[in-house]
């Protein structure tokens, strides 16, 4: 960003941060995502019955925002920054695409939604239990006696190649444990004042 500010020139930038980015709204589709990186993974992951535990706190705001939310607000703030030509800002305008301080809503809450919308779809064979474990030792217990040890109990080739899906989702996770025991708040002005300009 620091670049792009001192790079920009005569240029109309904008910049959009989106927060942690997930499945779709609206557009295409409800749902739609085109990989299973970041959270939408660990949720198809809990709801096929494979991700059982995850390190979380559940007073803190899960700040996801759906990818069509962004695309949009990407495109709206290049419309506005192309249509202030004439009457630029002297600061390049910073576009914080989030959800958490418009719609807070708590990793907790994700964790009974989610048991809710499995009950319903019927997507794991077994019932899901996910807690959400906030210390680490307490977490990493559970990943090794929850997720691991039952595939190496079970020496097979299928079990091998589950073993390596639950490495790659335990590395999802670790990207993500910051995100899911930490709040931020940030500043959405700029988004509500560009969601001012567009005609209903």
């Amino acid at each position: 960003e620091y670049l792009v500010q001192q790079e920009a020139g005569h240029l109309n930038v904008a910049i959009v941060r989106p927060s942690i980015v997930g499945a779709s709204w609206k557009e295409p589709f409800p749902g739609w995502i085109d990989n299973f990186n970041g959270p939408s993974g660990i949720f198809i992951a809990a709801g096929k019955g494979i991700l059982r535990t995850m390190r979380a706190s559940n007073d803190a705001v899960a700040d996801l925002v759906p990818v069509d939310v962004v695309i949009n607000t990407m495109l709206a703030a290049a419309w506005y920054s192309g249509s202030q030509a004439v009457n630029r800002p002297r600061n390049i305008l910073v576009y914080n695409c989030t959800t958490g301080g418009i719609n807070p809503f708590h990793w907790g809450e994700i964790v009974l939604c989610l048991r809710d919308a499995v009950q319903l779809n019927v997507l794991a064979t077994q019932k899901i239990n996910l807690p959400s474990r906030s210390e680490p030792f307490t977490k990493e217990l559970w990943n090794a006696t929850d997720h691991k040890l039952g595939v190496i109990l079970h020496s097979s080739f299928v079990n091998y190649r589950m073993m390596k899906t639950i490495t790659r989702l335990h590395k999802s996770m670790m990207v993500l444990e910051y995100f899911t025991s930490h709040s931020w708040v940030w500043n959405t002005n700029n988004v509500a004042m560009l969601m001012a300009q567009m005609s209903p």
